[in-house]
């Protein structure tokens, strides 16, 4: 009954500490989102991190975003929506297919997946190998731009982007039971090996010689009579990563040293229950209960701790950290006429840190949280959608505790007021639209800000305001030519400090096209502005802040498609695709961003 959307991820690595994702959603920065792997949490408990392009693209069967007043069953935190990454299920015939690229500075991807069935039962496996030495930066790389250039806090000279290897492996599995139309029970286990450089860090030399992450993941739906459904879930996510400094140098922070070792040992366990009651067509009642268990221990290595005049390496204490999340929810799907559907719900979240290593725990923090949503078929292809709600996000255990990042065990929850109105329409000449407006009004936004000294810290900021508006087509020109747009405006401002917030760009616009020679072969083209953005920097010498506009950019993409010749019942498909072809050279803040590259393979089904 919410607003749901296709979505196709964008991903810039994130390092412990610091906020460097892209905005993949216009309403927040990744932090703010849910994200579910499979209806299970995906993000690092600590830090609320997560490495979108560990999951290999032939795994997912759909991704949906659910914005707005997204269900209250879904429980706390989702300020920018809920990302739903669905992985693939065996389909009624045994299906193999094996794919495998190559690209420049080494990079190679090889991808296995097989699925089928044995009677009531449905299974799939997919395996993953991808490693790469890096990307190369545009030949146009401005050495002595000030922001990311030698002089900077990047030190970066051109060609090969420094600790932009990485070597990921992934393990998915999934098995499914289905014994009658009403009952469904499914088993899944997943395993993400993701060593790699952190190319994005300043004045930082760090790389992960460990990031493991796998989850288990048990649900059951059966339906007990005509009116109720019970759907239950139990999950465990275990994860353990290692980041390394390879500088042979002290950079002071806080009058600290920075690591040479920090190991993470999280863990997190939870479930959820739902009953569903279908009191007809016009009602359809949901009740909700979910629960999370989120620890983490972590240690550092230190090589240039002092006692005095003698340096005394070592292993410092063990800190470990603990929070519980309780959510109650309760949800009432009414459609009073055949045109009209409406959604409402109420949740009571409760979130409780219970260990915060050497000192007292914050308090408690309780909340209630009411949305609801109308959606209102003008004609058969014409929709009209509203939605208005409260959300709340917790302070993640990062922004608590990290002595690293400026965590700040004083922090109070995010609260926002959420609107949006839109609609879509398909018209009959195959065109597509869609156009939406939405409006937050948001109280003690969690965000990192500079002290006196230049340290930066989290702080709740009073009040930020983001509004703006989304719209997008897509029409099929011709049988072999189909045209595709989408553009957000975004206007987010920190009314505190009266300025426009980091890293959210007021203008993105992507265009994409794809042309079907034939039946066997097809080209497509895709094109990315992005403009008005800014950055706040603290300069050293002055102590002064200062505001960065980033350069506008466009970005230019393209990718060809061959079917090849079937052979012994085997299909085969040929591709190249070109990334940056005009080799232009941006950033967005997080340092200089990847030049023209290309990848090349070959994907065989059975």
């Amino acid at each position: 009954m919410f607003w749901v959307s296709s979505f196709n991820p964008h991903y810039t690595p994130k390092v412990r500490g610091m906020q460097l994702f892209h905005n993949i959603n216009p309403l927040s920065k990744f932090g703010d989102l849910k994200i579910l792997f499979d209806g299970v949490p995906a993000q690092e408990c600590f830090s609320g991190t997560l490495d979108l392009s560990a999951i290999p693209v032939e795994s997912i069967a759909k991704i949906t975003v659910t914005k707005g007043a997204s269900s209250v069953l879904y429980g706390a935190n989702t300020m920018g929506g809920v990302i739903n990454i669905i992985t693939q299920t065996g389909g009624k015939g045994p299906i193999t297919q094996f794919s495998t690229s190559f690209g420049d500075y080494g990079t190679q991807n090889y991808i296995l997946n097989h699925g089928g069935m044995l009677g009531r039962f449905n299974y799939s496996l997919t395996y993953g190998y991808r490693a790469s030495d890096g990307f190369r930066l545009p030949d146009g790389f401005d050495k002595g731009n000030r922001w990311v250039g030698v002089d900077s806090e990047y030190h970066e000279d051109g060609g090969r982007r420094a600790l932009s290897d990485y070597r990921k492996r992934t393990i998915n599995a999934k098995i499914g039971y289905e014994p009658d139309e009403g009952s469904q029970y499914y088993l899944s286990f997943d395993y993400h090996n993701n060593e790699r450089g952190c190319p994005v860090e300043r004045n930082r030399y760090w790389h992960f010689s460990q990031w493991d992450q796998w989850h288990l993941n048990l649900v059951g739906k059966k339906r007990l009579s005509d009116p109720v459904t019970l759907k239950v879930r139990g999950f465990y996510v275990d994860h353990k990563d290692e980041l390394i400094d390879d500088a042979d140098r002290t950079v002071s922070c806080g009058g600290k040293s920075w690591f040479d070792k920090s190991p993470y040992d999280d863990y997190s366990v939870g479930g959820e229950f739902h009953s569903l009651i279908n009191f007809g067509r016009l009602n359809l009642l949901k009740i909700g209960f979910g629960y999370i268990k989120n620890q983490n221990k972590q240690r550092e290595y230190n090589s240039k701790i002092k006692e005095g005049e003698i340096v005394v390496p070592g292993w410092g204490v063990v800190k470990t950290y603990e929070a519980d999340t309780y959510t109650f929810s309760l949800e009432d799907e009414v459609k009073p006429i055949d045109r009209l559907s409406s959604v409402f719900g109420l949740s009571y979240d409760y979130f409780n840190p219970l260990r915060s290593a050497d000192v007292p725990p914050p308090g408690s923090i309780k909340t209630i949280n009411p949305q609801g949503g109308l959606v209102y078929n003008i004609a058969s292809k014409a929709v009209l959608h509203f939605s208005l709600g409260k959300k709340t996000r917790f302070p993640h255990l990062k922004e608590l505790y990290s002595t690293l990042a400026g965590g700040n065990p004083d922090l109070k929850p995010q609260k926002t007021i959420a609107y949006e109105v839109g609609g879509e329409s398909k018209f009959s000449n195959g065109l597509n639209g869609w156009i939406s407006f939405f409006h937050n009004d948001v109280e003690d936004l969690i965000e990192r800000v500079k002290d006196a000294v230049g340290n930066k810290m989290y702080a709740n900021i009073g009040s930020a305001t983001i509004r703006g508006v989304e719209t997008g087509f897509d029409v099929g020109i011709t049988p072999k030519f189909w045209l595709g747009a989408n553009y957000t405006y975004l206007s987010a401002r920190d009314e505190e400090n009266d300025r426009e917030m980091e890293g959210r760009p007021r203008h993105k616009l992507n265009l994409d096209s794809r042309y079907r020679f034939s039946p066997s072969s097809s080209v497509s083209l895709q094109i990315t502005y992005v403009g008005n953005q800014y950055e706040y920097l603290y300069d050293k010498e002055t102590k002064d802040e200062m505001t960065r506009k980033i350069p506008t950019f466009f970005l230019l993409n393209a990718k060809v498609t061959k079917n090849l010749i079937s052979l012994f019942g085997v299909d085969s498909e040929a591709f190249i695709s070109v990334k940056n072809i005009t080799d232009k050279d941006y950033d967005e803040g997080n340092g200089p961003m990847p030049g023209r590259n290309f990848l090349a393979g070959l994907t065989f089904r059975y």
